[in-house]
């Protein structure tokens, strides 16, 4: 090994060496493609199906529904009118083109259009980078891959996506060559591409190149040093070249190049953190030899602190870094088929955790084609429910994308501190909003069972519940724009917006409210065939009502949904029922299963909840230590 690590001169490898120092080399560190073709194709694929089976984000369907506002229109818009409070205020999109490429391609093919398009940005991204550490082919494939399991929380259908995919382009274009070359100019396009497909994060390709001047500044003569800073010239004027202009700037200040995601997997310490630590050592490691890539790795970490929405960008920045340090510790290898297959038991290990805990739990549970508000939107459709609608944040992007004027969304920067202030209290202020600022004439809320927000429009004797599923609620006004569809009906019996169904109980000692309690079930479960809740409450009420046999079929039903296994509050419903019947294991198994979902999206207060009823059954079964810590755990997160 040389000084800094370097293996010593190979002459299986001096032909190749001498014609690239004939022809203007590569960085000497960084080989074709082709090279590595194999282990290229392996993290492509890895990375690639990484993005397929990962997690979604509801915000998707606002750069949807703004992609096709600018095609019809022909023009990026310049005021809002997605929202009718914010109607007319100034706002626009940073991220044209690639809101326009998300409605069509949803257009052409939902859902698996955009997951597709998702994962061949993610899996390129990844796959260019390999080539940098032609040495150590496996190690990099490794450290890549890696990576991609880190960058996953971010691998969503956002235009944020293609930052992944621009940066690497960056990287391999910037670091390639360490004479000048007018080839550097191709960052003037990329800039633009970048500028217009993702908006702000392409000042990171500005920056690169600001870097590669710097380090030119040191090394090379004056002639040499003007024609970086031409390319530097020409990759600001790409920047430019959006709709926006100089004008792109501001969007630094609210939108942080993207949403810190909702949820994570509660496993301690993250992918994320292991490899900001491992990345700012190998900045280190790597600041003498390679100094621009040291230095884009540094920044970006720096930046992802401040900004959240950077993390992937970071960790991708990482990789190389990291390979090339531990390059320095570890000898060159040559790539045989043992060592590629032990090789790939890493990415399979990756691959099979993937699934099991973020793939099976969290892909379909939330955002762009998993929170389906299709039931409710329909139901406003065919009820033709007009008027001005109160909507949680939760649902916002959903049902501004399904064309309904909403209250709020998730857009940072649009609306006023007392509207946001507004939509997240929404529960205590709900009286004073209703009568005295923005007199709603219906309401689309999360149905949220476990922290009931929904109790204020229950006691409320102006507001019926008209619709229910397992994911919305609808409420309409009595004397509001739809008072004929509630007008004269009296309040329902059963409580949909409610994490128990043991509210029912005290309806069924009497007998005459049995036929209005089981009308009331069929009723619900004719209007939302597809809810699990709906079954799991029937079947409840039927062994109340000593009728196993049938409680038994309802059951197996309701358990058969798929929803069931992703919403922590089914899953926390139906561990209810099952402890009701005495089938206590199976109960314990759900409560589980809804507690790690419910820590996975931050639910303190469902969490809570669950570990009581947990508590209570090792109090049952003799486990009083185990009990008493669950309960302590409770009351650490909430008040009963």
């Amino acid at each position: 090994m040389t000084q800094h690590g370097h293996p010593k001169h190979d002459p299986a490898h001096a032909k190749h060496d001498s014609a690239h120092a004939k022809h203007g080399p590569a960085h000497p560190h960084e080989a074709p493609l082709h090279r590595q073709t194999l282990i290229s194709a392996c993290v492509f694929l890895f990375a690639g199906f990484l993005a397929w089976q990962g997690v979604r984000e509801s915000g998707t369907w606002l750069h949807i529904r703004t992609g096709e506002r600018i095609v019809a229109e022909g023009a990026v818009p310049a005021v809002e009118t997605f929202s009718y409070s914010a109607a007319g205020r100034d706002w626009t999109t940073n991220s044209w083109l690639g809101d326009v490429l998300f409605s069509k391609v949803h257009a052409s093919k939902p859902y698996e259009g955009l997951r597709a398009l998702k994962a061949l940005a993610a899996a390129l991204a990844f796959a260019l980078l390999l080539p940098i550490n032609h040495g150590h082919p496996l190690m990099a494939g490794v450290v890549l891959c890696l990576g991609a399991a880190a960058c996953w929380p971010q691998l969503t259908e956002l235009p944020g996506i293609f930052d992944l995919l621009f940066l690497a382009s960056f990287l391999r274009l910037l670091r390639a060559r360490p004479r000048f070359s007018w080839s550097l100019a191709w960052a003037a396009p990329l800039a633009a591409a970048w500028a217009n497909l993702s908006g702000t994060a392409a000042l990171i390709g500005v920056w690169l190149v600001g870097l590669k001047v710097i380090r030119a500044a040191g090394r090379t003569d004056h002639k040499d040093l003007w024609r970086y800073v031409a390319v530097l010239g020409l990759t600001v004027l790409g920047l430019l070249a959006n709709p926006h202009g100089w004008n792109i700037l501001p969007f630094l200040s609210h939108t942080a190049f993207g949403p810190e995601p909702s949820w994570t997997v509660d496993m301690g310490l993250t992918f994320y953190t292991v490899f900001a630590a491992a990345g700012a050592w190998a900045a280190w490691v790597c600041l003498q030899s390679e100094f621009f890539l040291s230095l884009t790795t540094a920044s970006l970490l720096g930046l992802s602190l401040l900004f959240p929405g950077l993390r992937a960008v970071a960790v991708l920045a990482c990789c190389p870094t990291i390979s090339l340090a531990l390059g320095h510790f570890v000898s060159r290898k040559d790539v045989t088929v043992s060592r590629a297959v032990r090789w790939a038991v890493v990415p399979l290990l990756l691959l099979g955790w993937h699934w099991r805990f973020v793939h099976v739990p969290y892909a379909h549970a939330s955002g762009y084609g998993a929170l389906d508000l299709e039931g409710a939107v329909q139901y406003l459709k065919a009820q033709d429910i007009r008027g001005k609608m109160f909507n949680d944040p939760s649902v916002g992007d959903y049902l501004a994308g399904a064309g309904r004027p909403v209250f709020v969304d998730s857009r940072k920067g649009l609306y006023d501190e007392d509207t946001v202030r507004d939509a997240q209290e929404w529960p205590g202020r709900w009286k004073s909003l209703v009568d005295q600022v923005y007199r709603f004439d219906y309401a689309v809320i999360r149905n949220s069972r476990a922290a009931y927000p929904a109790r204020v429009l229950d006691e409320d004797p102006d507001w019926r519940l008209a619709y229910a599923d397992d994911l919305a609620l609808v409420y309409l006004r009595r004397s509001g724009a739809n008072a004929w569809l509630v007008a004269g009906s009296a309040k329902p019996l059963l409580h949909p917006n409610r994490l128990w169904p043991d509210s029912v109980d005290p309806l069924l000692k009497s007998p005459r409210q049995v036929p209005r309690v089981l009308d009331e079930l069929d009723r619900w479960i004719v209007q939302c065939p597809d809810s699990a809740q709906a079954l799991l409450w029937k079947a409840y009420v039927l062994d109340k009502l000593n009728l196993s046999e049938k409680a038994e079929r309802v059951l197996a039903l309701a358990l058969g949904r798929e929803r069931l296994r992703r919403d922590a509050e089914l899953s926390a419903l139906a561990g209810f029922v099952l402890e009701a019947r005495k089938q206590k294991g199976s109960a314990y198994d759900a409560y589980w299963r809804s507690v790690r979902l419910a820590r996975g999206f931050r639910d303190r207060v469902l969490e809570a909840v669950v570990l009581r009823r947990l508590g209570a059954l090792h109090r049952e079964w003799g486990h009083d230590t185990l009990a008493s810590e669950l309960e302590a755990r409770a009351d650490q997160l909430g008040p009963k």
